[in-house]
């Protein structure tokens, strides 16, 4: 199954993203179930830099799995 989210980083987890992803909302598509903790890696941010995750505005932990159309913060 194809899933789709929108992911936005903040503040200095920018400063590991591409120019052209910093600072703005990123719609991202991926095959298979991915928790967050992938999800945040693959766009090259180390998780433990990471000190809150939000989805659809609710806290999660890494291991929650990604639902089609998530907003992740």
């Amino acid at each position: 199954m194809s899933y789709r989210v929108t992911v936005r980083f903040y503040e200095e987890l920018n400063d590991f993203l591409r120019r052209d992803c910093r600072k703005r909302d990123i719609d991202f598509s991926f095959d298979g179930r991915r928790s967050v903790k992938d999800l945040v890696e693959s766009f090259g941010v180390p998780h433990v830099e990471v000190d809150l995750v939000l989805v659809n505005g609710e806290s999660v932990g890494f291991d929650y799995r990604l639902k089609d159309g998530d907003r992740v913060a």
